[in-house]
């Protein structure tokens, strides 16, 4: 498990980051006044009620109550986990993520770039074998596949020729060399303890992440031989689920990326790059998965998959729009694309041109005429129990779709289709929270101090957590205190640090619900506005510690203080 990420790297990933141009590459932006708007990518609206303050570094949703910082909108836009969102926060800003030791932590970040650097090496020892005179067959095999020196180079193809050790004897040399090497998937041990490379006899395909950082391989056998490919395992570096092949060439290759086709080998997404396609990317020998789609989604607005005609192709686009569903949203657009029975990409793009190919692409079929056509031709929709089952399997997927104008027309086919009236999306969205009431009581006078340092966090500094009156018994004084014992420990707290704090903790919900009560308040909250709540706050205490002294003054005698106090009270209050 790995360490905590400090609240110090949060925070100052989050001054790096600037949630505008994090937002407007995912949901396009209008300026609106001091504030941006778009529809909400949360739910369905048709007049725009999501406003994003770059002042404040935080976004909210007038309509279904969505609000955060640039880790919220990462988590809930692109189904991150926390730490996930922090990762790719830090990578769009160049720095690494900062974790506290716990136990139980993984590999220091000291040791995981002992695994990079080694992948790296390995990888370039892979690339020079493949030069070497006893390697001529595969340089043959790869010619009869057309491909060219160039493209072999960009994506550093290597060969492994014969023999069981040639990794192992050049990097494996002392025990704690052999660790990492096993570490990494590049040696393996038998039952009868004799240690050899993982990859043999095969061409290398290093496996790079989008930084470029070579996490994996991948090996393919010439001509004949089983397994056809077979890849590196799970390790500290490599997630078979989480990584897709050639992404990194492909987002080298162009400035900004429109379609992304992925393909099913590694040969393919060469080939296709060899003519002139290279938004061709490949997944890594398992069944396309969720993480893999938002992957390609971050990338690019169109995924177009293109599999093989064959049953096995068949299966695997379905798979793929099933794990898609979850993740699509307004401004993505997935598309299938089933290839001739017996053709593969490698195959096709060289029989018939780049120019026809790429039509191909083009004209792939949109996702929502695939998933009907295809549950049509397993379920009549002429009979009663043909239409009855094809709502059973068709409702519970679409009910993963996130909500919005495509979830919606995809449940009116459906309902065209079954001839059942009024379906619609059954799911909870945790987004859709009620919207406030137009008609709701104002806050109270506490509420609207506390609402006014969240979105202020400056307006704290007004106050002193010594002052008499944070001892008065109201109710949120407590919340009002640790608010104010945040913001006076961290001074420079923006109101998007300020919602991070809280995450997880205590008082989350009602710090969450007090940040939506900016509605309820003039958009530019003056510090005379603040002042004038403060003084209500003090006279309430003033008053409240009245009537104790009073009531005690009939039961027992006050001491000289008391006395005093009660004086003074009564002349403030008089």
């Amino acid at each position: 498990m790995a360490g905590r990420i400090p609240q110090h790297f949060i925070d100052d990933l989050l001054a790096r980051t600037d949630i505008v141009a994090l937002i407007d590459a995912l949901v396009p932006l209008k300026k609106k006044g001091a504030n941006y708007s778009a529809c909400c990518p949360f739910h369905n609206e048709k007049t725009p009620s999501f406003t994003v303050s770059q002042d404040k570094q935080f976004y909210h949703c007038f309509g279904c109550g969505a609000n955060g910082s640039a880790i919220g909108f990462l988590m809930d836009f692109s189904h991150l986990d926390f730490v996930e969102a922090i990762e790719d926060l830090a990578s769009m800003a160049g720095v690494e993520v900062v974790r506290e030791g716990d136990g139980q932590q993984a590999p220091p970040k000291k040791q995981l770039t002992h695994l990079y650097d080694l992948n790296e090496k390995v990888n370039h020892f892979y690339q020079q074998l493949l030069r070497k005179p006893e390697s001529s067959i595969a340089v043959s095999y790869l010619k009869r596949r057309g491909l060219s020196g160039q493209i072999a180079r960009l994506f550093q193809i290597g060969y492994v020729p014969t023999g069981w050790s040639h990794v192992l004897d050049k990097f494996g040399e002392t025990a704690s060399q052999r660790t990492l090497l096993q570490e990494l998937g590049l040696i393996v041990s038998n039952d009868n303890n004799k240690t050899y490379d993982r990859f043999r006899e095969r061409i290398i395909f290093p496996i790079r992440n989008k930084k470029g950082q070579t996490v994996g391989f991948g090996g393919r056998v010439l001509d004949q031989g089983e397994p056809k490919y077979l890849n590196s395992p799970e390790t500290p570096l490599y997630h078979k689920g989480r990584e897709v092949y050639g992404l990194y060439e492909a987002l080298q290759a162009v400035n900004k990326i429109q379609r992304l086709v992925l393909v099913e080998g590694y040969l393919d997404v060469v080939a296709l790059h060899e003519y002139g396609m290279p938004n061709a990317v490949a997944a890594l020998g398992t069944a396309i998965t969720k993480e893999q789609i938002e992957l390609l989604f971050r990338s690019a607005p169109e995924v177009v998959i293109c599999m093989d005609g064959d049953s096995a192709g068949q299966k695997a686009a379905w798979r793929a729009m099933v794990n898609a569903l979850p993740v699509l949203r307004s401004g993505r657009q997935m598309k299938i694309l089933l290839l001739p029975t017996g053709e593969d990409p490698d195959t096709l793009i060289r029989a018939e041109g780049a120019e026809a190919f790429s039509q191909r692409v083009i004209n792939a079929v949109p996702l929502s005429d695939y998933f009907f056509d295809e549950l049509s031709k397993k379920y009549a929709l002429s009979t009663l129990e043909g239409r009855a089952i094809y709502l059973e399997q068709a409702k519970p997927l679409l009910d993963s779709v996130p909500d919005g104008v495509f979830s919606s027309m995809m449940f009116q086919k459906l309902s065209d289709l079954t001839k059942v009236e009024r379906l619609s999306n059954t799911k909870v969205s945790p987004k859709m929270k009620r919207p406030l009431r137009a008609d709701k009581k104002p806050p109270s006078v506490i509420r609207h101090v506390i609402t006014s340092i969240i979105h202020q966090p400056e307006l704290a500094k007004k106050l002193s957590t010594e002052e008499l009156w944070l001892s008065a018994d109201v109710p949120g004084m407590s919340v009002l205190k640790k608010l104010m014992g945040i913001v006076s420990a961290s001074p420079e707290l923006t109101t998007a640090m300020l919602l991070e704090r809280y995450r997880g903790a205590e008082d989350e919900k009602i710090i969450q619900s007090l940040f939506q009560e900016e509605r309820l308040m003039s958009s530019e909250q003056s510090s005379a506005e603040f002042s004038g709540a403060v003084q209500r706050l003090i006279q309430q205490s003033s008053e409240q510690r009245l009537s104790a002294l009073l009531e005690k003054s009939r039961s027992s005698k006050l001491s000289s203080s008391e006395l005093e106090e009660l004086t003074e009270l009564y002349k403030i209050n008089s």
